[in-house]
């Protein structure tokens, strides 16, 4: 009986080589069968008609405005297309805090402080492009290596916030993400250690061995190939990997996925540090790419340009990406469309803020109306339970608007303290705690009683401030807080109550 052949070393390469050009076939199909889904086609033809829309309703505007709207969406589609590095450049930072944001939401949260995770991976960027002397490949790389660690620990602490203390994350996220910008500012002012000494508040400059060349014309760099690739990286991770399966279990039902063995707390905190570590990155390509150094509020609300992007590209990696892109030809055709047609270059933004809302206006009239449908069932069978929270959740209406209108009122007061403006800042995050009391109470989460506290906490802060810094609304902002702390301890009672019955029963 003949040995058996020993299989040459060229042809293990050759097996291995087969085996891993099927798996790139297999995840191009997967790409392929995603975009061919119908959930994908409906979500593209949503978008169009929504971006139609939105140009339409801002053609009225320009039309009440004096202006010529044939004119102006012609010189701004030239623009655009004669300027394709700027769209792209434009487009960079907006892919990757799109995916940061859109990551999130996968698994169930709401990443709204990509702003700061930006600043905070610039600034380590700008530390290590500035400190340190290294070889041309190498230094760059490190400089993003330490983008991505800090802007993902920023987005870690409210991740482990969230996981084992409860905390909203949309709270935690924009507090460290003002706390990011006003750091990082004081670092580069005239107190801080890493000021240049000139006039702007800003790092000395970088060694150019640590920026990113230029890829094509005078504004793209190769910050555009990273972002690409995150695109393919965040496609490969949510469907293709055991821990992308399970954060999108947790984002869908976390009972069911906790149920099912997974680690829910765990899969929060890595969710929230990966989404932080993409806007790090975001922060790291930009400061890189574009400047050769770090300034104080540097960004153009990157950050939050990335929550709309999210949602125009329905949390979707190739949604968002095109979402980016849209967005940068808007941003590179505005330019043009200013210069020419003489149409403020605000009307972008007009635009911008037109497409997410014709987006997301049917999918909050159809939640409006679900929950509303379940509360009158519930007021009818459970009364003593359902009318405490419909007060609350109104309540939270309430102190949505009265914050939003107390903010703007003493804003605009011709004497600005610094009082006013600290009280100004706790106001605004009020109002969004508001928003996040109402959708809770009225989707009957039983989460909103937290947040009522962190109302309370922030209506009397914003009193102390008033006392301070002068405004004139003490009183109203005393009331509010007492309001919140009672409805806080009704809500706790209440709860407490039923639990006993349910453990009666």
């Amino acid at each position: 009986m003949s040995e058996p052949r020993e299989i040459p070393v060229q042809d293990t390469d050759m097996y291995v080589t087969s085996d891993n050009t099927s798996k790139i076939e297999e995840f191009i199909n997967g790409i392929i069968s995603k975009i061919k889904s119908k959930e994908f086609i409906n979500q593209f033809y949503w978008s169009f008609g929504s971006i139609i829309l939105a140009l339409v309703v801002a053609a009225l505007i320009m039309l009440l405005g004096g202006y010529d709207p044939g004119t102006a969406f012609l010189w701004l589609a030239i623009g655009a297309f004669s300027q394709i590095d700027q769209v792209f450049w434009y487009a960079s930072p907006l892919i990757l805090t799109g995916l940061s944001v859109a990551l999130a939401f996968r698994c169930g949260l709401f990443n709204i402080g990509a702003e700061g995770q930006l600043y905070m991976g610039a600034m380590a960027s700008a530390l290590v492009a500035f400190l340190f002397s290294l070889p041309v490949l190498l230094h760059p790389l490190l400089s993003l290596a330490f983008g991505v660690l800090v802007g993902g620990l920023w987005g870690f602490v409210p991740g482990l916030l969230k996981a084992y203390r409860g905390a909203h994350e949309v709270v935690t996220t924009m507090m460290l993400s003002y706390t990011a910008i006003l750091f990082t500012s004081w670092l580069v002012g005239s107190n801080g250690p890493f000021w240049d000494g000139s006039w702007v508040p800003r790092t000395p400059k970088f060694y150019d061995t640590a920026l990113l060349p230029n890829i094509f014309g005078y504004y793209l760099h190769f910050g555009f190939i990273i972002a690409l690739m995150a695109v393919i990286g965040v496609h490969y991770l949510i469907n293709n990997t055991v821990l992308g399966y399970e954060m999108r279990a947790v984002g869908h039902n976390i009972e069911a996925a906790e149920y099912a063995g997974i680690d829910s707390k765990k899969k929060v905190a890595i969710a929230l540090g990966i989404s932080g570590g993409l806007s790090g990155l975001a922060g790291s390509t930009e400061i890189l790419g574009t400047y050769d150094r770090f300034t104080a509020n540097w960004s153009a609300g990157l950050g939050w340009d990335g929550i709309t992007v999210a949602v125009l590209g329905n949390n979707n990696p190739w949604g968002v990406l095109a979402g980016a892109i849209f967005f940068g030809a808007l941003k590179a055709g505005g330019n043009t469309m200013h210069a020419i047609a003489h149409v403020p270059i605000e009307m972008v933004k007009v635009i911008q803020g037109l497409v997410v809302l014709f987006i997301a206006a049917p999918r909050i009239i159809q939640w409006l109306m679900d929950h509303t449908n379940a509360n009158k069932e519930d007021v009818t069978q459970k009364p003593i339970e359902t009318l405490p929270r419909l007060l609350v959740a109104f309540f939270g209406l309430v102190s949505v608007l009265l914050a939003l209108g107390t903010a703007r009122s003493v804003l605009n007061s011709p004497t600005l303290t610094p009082g006013i403006i600290i009280s100004g800042l706790i106001l605004f995050l009020v109002a969004v705690t508001g928003v996040l009391v109402f959708i809770t109470e009225y989707s009957r989460d039983p989460r909103s009683s937290d947040l009522l506290l962190i109302i309370a906490v922030g209506w009397l802060e914003a009193a102390i401030a008033f006392l301070v810094g002068g405004g004139g609304v003490e009183l109203t902002s005393v009331i509010m807080a007492l309001l919140a702390f009672i409805f806080w301890v009704v809500m706790n009672i209440l709860t407490k109550s039923i639990t006993k019955e349910d453990e009666v029963q």
